[in-house]
């Protein structure tokens, strides 16, 4: 993994970015798979005598970074477009009065107008559908400024474009007070600050391998070290390599099938696993492992899991013994194990890197496939794709194979799928200063049922956030001080945290079944954090103008005020305690005003809306 695997990924990534096809991939923001094997085919002979699996997952490794990178760019590409577009029509109250040379009364009576023919256009023909439209647009007033954007796009008429401005300003509303000069200037200069960042993420480098040697480190202090950079970007790139902890750990191995994977029990009960390759690696590589293979008949590596863990464990090998008893008609789709992957964890000491860091297998599978009811709900969703490719004017012969096997269902506890109101939803709010703020809501009447806090939800456990909130602080000036002597050692972060968000999304859990609710909002958290950033900037700068140093200290102590948390890893454990049950997991869009509850009750209310929408 790490003399050969490694450096081909390495080689791979820069093959596609030298690809003559690179920049379509880049404005399609999609990789072909094809593309990447095509590549990775001529590489097999620099790199011989690895297992037919690690050249197949170099090519997955490779487009999922690709794909994840590509997927980012596109994505501040469109963000960027659209805080440029709201750039270049809103403007203040004095100048659009100026320039449609009206009054605001004027102005407003337009705004209404224009607001009336939208309206009009999209009038349903039932009373129902007009108040679920309604609804709609009142939780959610994205397609309406999108049909004022084309307006004011198709119209050359001064007060009209004014008047379209000003309620693109407003959100899509005619405002009920007077625009005060200084907020509009402060939200018209975060804005700013927004654009600004996105231009600066979209010259990012390209993806880099992991350099396990430290031959970039060396090359470039060499560098540093006899030349003066031409620019300060130069400088910063140079900074940025030096002070980076290279990497220690080679990439991981994708085993994409659950077949390349055997599971077995050892004569003392414990469960032992072999994947499809390794064996005859491991006996090529080490000749003094030979013996040891003809003589031992269980598989080379053994699971150290945890409780938590090992029923699944359980599971992958009942549903391997089955299927090699019957592997002429067992259908390998219905394997609980859907995909896992070998990686090393980093660990601590003194010896040789593969005595000290350790294997670690991380395995994905459908919760579903766990009970015989989600079983059947899976296999019939197999038999249609199945039935759909047969329907071809060529079918693949081995889909009659495929659908054959799909026939004979594996043997699974029975197990009542969760039943809840879906008109109940429990709304999540992620925050800085407050980790989780939750309201279960009546999607129907508005009504809130119940609010809870992470105090409420903890309980008696609520100390531990605490204590971990007191240990990042810790951490962080240990951190600083360690990059100040110029230590390359970082504290790292406990899994408290990890064991905190698990606690806080079994509590939520439970309070969704408590009220029978149906779905678990979840917000949509993909650029909160840049928001926020480019808000402390904005208001770093108006607090402390003039002064570069000022505003840098004012925005650092407002970021230490504030907490710090793994937002997407809570999201996840509520995800997964949700999915686990069977509740549906739906997600919105998080406002950024309001206190913490009234942001729990919009993003339950907007979603609850949105399901008219589809």
């Amino acid at each position: 993994m790490a003399s050969s695997n490694t450096p081909l990924v390495n080689d791979l990534i820069k093959q596609v970015s030298q690809h003559p096809n690179f920049e379509i991939w880049q404005r399609r923001g999609t990789l072909p798979t094809r593309a990447v094997q095509a590549l990775c085919d001529p590489l097999k002979a620099t790199y011989p005598g690895q297992p037919g699996r690690f050249y197949a997952s170099a090519s997955l490794m490779v487009t999922y970074t690709y794909e994840s990178w590509l997927s980012l760019q596109q994505s501040r590409r469109h963000r960027l477009d659209g805080k440029q577009r709201w750039l270049n029509v809103v403007k203040s109250d004095a100048e659009l009065l100026e320039l449609s040379n009206s009054t605001l009364e004027g102005l407003q009576q337009q705004a209404q107008a224009i607001l009336r023919q939208l309206s009009a256009e999209s009038h349903p023909t039932s009373q129902k559908r007009q108040q679920v439209r309604s609804q709609s647009h009142s939780s959610n007033p994205a397609s309406l400024l999108t049909r004022l954007f084309e307006t004011y796009e198709g119209t050359d008429d001064s007060l009209t474009r004014c008047a379209i401005a000003h309620l693109i300003k407003s959100g899509g509303k005619i405002p009920e007070t007077e625009e005060d000069p200084e907020k509009f200037a402060h939200r018209i200069h975060q804005k700013q600050k927004e654009v600004e960042q996105l231009e600066a993420q979209l010259q990012a480098r390209l993806p880099k391998g992991r350099d396990l040697t430290g031959e970039e480190f060396l090359e470039t202090l060499e560098i540093a070290t006899q030349q003066i950079p031409a620019s300060v970007a130069q400088a910063r790139d140079w900074q940025v390599k030096l002070l980076t902890r290279p990497a220690s750990l080679p990439y991981p191995i994708l085993y994409g099938s659950a077949i390349d994977i055997y599971w077995r029990k050892t004569a003392k009960g414990r469960i032992s696993v072999s994947f499809n390759g390794v064996d005859k690696y491991l006996k090529a590589a080490d000749p003094t492992l030979q013996a040891w293979f003809k003589t031992c008949k269980e598989y080379p590596f053994q699971l150290a899991c945890d409780q938590r863990q090992l029923p699944f464990f359980h599971r992958f090998l009942e549903d391997w013994q089955a299927y090699q008893a019957n592997e002429e008609t067992y259908p390998a789709g219905l394997l609980t194990l859907s995909s896992a992957m070998l990686a090393w964890r980093e660990g601590k000491g003194k010896g040789d890197p593969w005595n000290v860091n350790h294997l670690a297998l991380h395995c994905a599978f459908d919760v579903r496939l766990m009970s015989a009811e989600g079983t059947l709900e899976v296999q019939q969703e197999k038999v249609a794709k199945v039935l759909q490719k047969l329907a071809h004017a060529n079918p693949d012969p081995r889909n009659y194979s495929t659908l054959k096997r799909l026939q004979h269902l594996p043997e699974r506890p029975s197990k009542a799928p969760y039943q809840g109101n879906s008109e109940i939803l429990v709304g999540i709010r992620i925050g800085l200063a407050t980790p989780v703020s939750v309201a279960v809501v009546n999607g129907s009447t508005g009504e809130v049922l119940a609010y809870r806090t992470p105090r409420t939800l903890l309980g008696d456990h609520y100390r531990l956030l605490n204590r971990h909130r007191h240990g990042q602080q810790q951490n962080s000036r240990e951190r600083h001080k360690h990059q100040k002597r110029g230590v390359t050692f970082q504290p790292s972060e406990s899994e408290l945290g990890q064991y905190v968000d698990r606690l806080l999304a079994k509590a939520i859990i439970e309070l969704a079944r408590t009220y029978g609710a149906g779905s678990v909002v979840v917000p949509n958290l993909k650029h909160l954090r840049d928001l926020l950033a480019s808000e402390i900037q904005a208001k770093a700068e108006q607090r402390c103008p003039g002064s570069v140093a000022a505003q840098n200290q004012y925005a650092k102590a407002y970021r230490q005020a504030i907490h710090r948390w793994s937002y997407n890893r809570l999201i996840d454990a509520i995800c997964n305690q949700a999915n686990q049950l069977g509740m549906t997991v739906e997600t919105g869009f998080q406002p950024i005003h309001d206190n913490p509850q009234a942001q729990a009750k919009d993003i339950a209310i907007a979603a609850y809306h949105a399901r008219a929408r589809k």
